[in-house]
């Protein structure tokens, strides 16, 4: 057969095979069919918003969320971990950066960070314990898991630009540092040599550093007991914001500090991990297994229930490799459908994962959404049908007597 001739056969084929597939669909079988193009249609949606969230975290979209809240540390060469490092470079004038950063439009509240590991005694022990000072804001609840609420607001001590206000001498105790110590609230401390100190409460929840004794306390009661108080000193800045835009502000309060977050390191190893690669691949792979299978499940069924056809359009004259023909272009334009509706439906499901997200945990959107992700559909949808082919045309020539 010339060539022309045979591209004007199977252009015939091809057209014949769309109509009777539209035939099927609202006519002679439309629950099959319909049945057929839902099930693919489900799974190219599944794999489109996994592929969203994917590439969401490739792209960073992620590291805006409700983590957003900064660290502002100095750089450091050394390997130790900036977020809780104790005898390196400080900063120096905190309270008066205090009062800028809370200035900064999108900053809900700031805190400097004092840690000092310093020997805290009460009546029946005596052991080292790392002592952060901060100034209590209501917006931050914890610092480096201990509870803040029992402090008491705004560094009292710190009066008016100086150390000369009210001294509370107050401690709040993690659960490890209470029983290592053997305090409970209400008992006197006496930290660094100072005697002053009353436990104001034991924090018993388990979100803590590892398990470090830890007391809080006020941040210029801290500087008065380590001498931090000559230049105003402090180790860091926790930064309370849900505003991305606030970084670069941030950025430019000290020569020599790094602003950090905590979705920043949290994605920073996400991506160093590939963990958004392999999920795309993972989700591919689903999809299209579990696609081939119902589409394999379904249409031979549909087979089997067409046997009759087959066998009329054989007695016409049609051979078996144009009826073998007819079903492959019947599974491709379904499979097709399913993808094209599958894409349209993955973008739906993207856009309420990411009203979910913005609603209850993030700030920004934890997926990504484009319009390339139909054709991107379309195509895992084509490809479902083509590995669908091999056992549905093995079906078929059974059904037709082409092969026992």
């Amino acid at each position: 057969m010339r060539p022309r001739a045979r591209l004007v056969r199977w252009i015939g084929l091809a057209g014949v095979g769309v109509r009777r597939t539209i035939s099927r669909a609202t006519h002679t079988a439309q629950q099959r069919t319909r049945f057929s193009v839902l099930g693919v249609a489900v799974a190219i949606a599944l794999l489109v918003a996994v592929t969203g969230i994917g590439v969401g975290l490739a792209t960073g979209t992620t590291v805006y969320d409700d983590d957003v809240d900064y660290w502002i540390v100095p750089e450091r060469n050394g390997v130790d971990s900036p977020l809780v490092a104790t005898d390196g470079p400080q900063f120096g004038s905190v309270h008066e950066t205090t009062d800028r950063v809370a200035a900064i439009e999108g900053v809900d509240s700031v805190t400097p960070v004092l840690m000092q590991v310093v020997r805290v005694e009460t009546e029946s022990s005596t052991e080292y314990v790392l002592v952060v000072g901060v100034v209590n804001d209501s917006d931050i609840d914890r610092i480096v898991g201990v509870e803040t609420a029992p402090l008491t607001p705004g560094d009292p001590y710190y009066a008016d630009g100086g150390y000369d206000g009210e001294w509370t001498g107050e401690a709040v105790l993690s659960d490890s540092a209470a029983s290592v110590l053997g305090a409970s609230t209400g008992d006197p401390l006496s930290v660094a040599g100072n005697d002053s100190f009353t436990v104001a409460e034991v924090d018993e929840s388990t979100d803590r550093v590892g398990g470090v004794p830890t007391a809080l306390v006020q941040l210029s009661e801290l500087q008065t007991l380590s001498g931090a108080d000559r230049h105003d000193q402090a180790d860091q800045f926790v930064v309370s914001t849900n505003s991305p835009e606030v970084k670069d502000d941030l950025a430019g309060l000290y020569p020599q500090s790094s602003v950090l977050t905590r979705g920043e390191l949290a994605a920073s190893r996400t991506l160093d991990s590939d963990l958004p690669l392999a999920l795309g691949l993972a989700a591919v792979v689903v999809a299209v297994a579990i696609g081939t299978l119902f589409v394999v499940t379904t249409a031979g069924l549909e087979l089997v229930a067409d046997r009759d056809q087959l066998a009329t359009m054989g007695a016409l004259g049609v051979s078996v490799r144009s009826q073998l023909a007819l079903v492959g272009v019947q599974t491709l334009a379904t499979t097709a459908v399913g993808g094209l509706l599958g894409g349209i439906a993955g973008l739906g499901v993207i856009r309420v994962v990411n009203e979910l997200a913005v609603r209850t945990l993030t700030s920004e959107p934890i997926a990504e959404s484009t319009p390339l992700f139909v054709p991107y559909g379309l195509a895992v949808g084509i490809a479902i049908g083509l590995l669908s082919l091999p056992w549905l045309l093995v079906a078929t020539r059974r059904l037709t007597g082409g092969v026992p």
